[in-house]
Formats: C-alpha cells, structure tokens, sequence
C-alpha cells in the first residue's frame, strides 16, 4: 500500500470566503489541463455547489513517483493532512489482483469555472480553447498519465473522447507543435498517434516536465 486511506475526523471546515480566497496558479492550471485529457475529472453535485477535482490510476508501482508528483500539486486544494484512497479488488472472471489510487480535493469555487469548460451535460469534452491551453506541462501531464511509447512514436490514448473532439486535440497539437498525428482505432476507442518522425521536436520541449520514472515513455531509443 502506497498510502494509509483518507481520515476526515477532526478536520476543520474551510469558511466560504476561505475556499472563495483559493485560487489555481498558472502551472498548475497547465498540470490540471493534462490530467483532465487523461485521468482527472471535475465533479460537481448540483448546479449550486461548488465542484472538486478528482484524479484516480492504477496504483502501479511504475506511477508511484508521478501520483506523488500530482499529490503534492493537489495539496493545497485538499484538507489537511489528506491521504490518498487506495481501492483493492479481484476480478470475478479472471482471479486477477487490481488496484488503483485516487485523490479527490475539497468543493472549491475554483473549480466550478473549470467543469464549466470541460463538461457539457455532465460529459466530459474537449474545450474549443485546447490550442491555447495545451502548453508544455499539460502536454507532459497528458503524456504521463495516458501516453505509451510506441515503435519509437507516441500513443494518447483518448477513449473518453468523441472523434470531433480527437480531431480538435489533433489539430492543437499540428498547430501548436507542428507535429505529425494520426488516429489509430482500437477495440477500446481512439489513440492519438504521435510519429517518431516527431518526437525530436517535443522531446526538448516536455522532457524537463517529465518524472524520472517515466521518461521511458518519450526516450529515442
């Protein structure tokens, strides 16, 4: 077990003008930018609260030091002394151990703004502003929680995406990075094929956003 599960006993209750003074920084609105394409989501139970960042992978050893990296990110949007959730379970069908781990923040109004941009009827999209948004650390963060290093090119995976918006995601990509991409169809959904032909051009570019432990994912070799 990477982390102990999250206690709330004792925790003291933000004030509303306290969560209203809690605000997303610039990088880290790239970082969240990334999760969002891959493994984060914004929930929001009514139209009148407030919303909460969500972020959930498999507990792999492998990702241990990009959760951590997204943990200490996270923290100031989490209350205090928060431990992250980790879920155990079998498959029925295959007798195979899983696991996974997820943090979730506190109901901010910062977040509220962002499930706006990102959700259309409760489903997650891609916002028509992604050129813009798609800097180096969120192209990174993407990379990291949803990229696989493929014959010397770069895989995205993207199934929670309709093909519009794959194709908006392909065209930010072209024209902000001048890369070349193509769509692989898979029996899960699309994948964003990045071309080795490319990589020499973001490598430069990501890399310095990029955990130790996953810089396999974008090496030349």
């Amino acid at each position: 077990m990477l982390f102990a599960a999250k206690s709330t006993k004792g925790i003291k209750r933000l004030t509303l003008n306290e969560r209203k003074a809690i605000n997303i920084d610039t990088d880290t609105m790239s970082a969240i930018t990334g999760m969002l394409l891959s493994d984060g989501h914004i929930a929001q139970r009514s139209k009148s609260s407030n919303a909460r960042f969500i972020f959930s992978q498999s507990a792999n050893l492998i990702k241990r030091e990009y959760f951590e990296l997204v943990l200490t990110l996270m923290k100031p949007f989490c209350t205090a002394n928060y431990k992250p959730y980790i879920k155990n379970w079998i498959d029925s069908k295959t007798n195979i151990n899983y696991s996974s781990i997820s943090l979730t923040t506190m109901q901010l109004p910062c977040f509220v703004s962002l499930r706006t941009l990102w959700y259309i009827n409760g489903i997650k999209k891609v916002p028509l502003n992604i050129q813009e948004l798609l800097t180096p650390i969120a192209l990174a963060h993407w990379i990291m929680g949803d990229g696989s290093r493929q014959n010397n090119g770069l895989h995205l995976s993207v199934y929670a995406f309709s093909i519009d918006n794959v194709n908006i995601l392909i065209k930010a990509l072209t024209e902000k990075y001048n890369v070349k991409c193509t769509i692989h169809q898979t029996k899960n959904g699309p994948r964003i094929y990045i071309d080795k032909t490319s990589m020499n051009l973001l490598r430069p570019i990501i890399s310095p956003y990029i955990v130790a432990s996953l810089k396999y994912k974008i090496d030349n070799r």
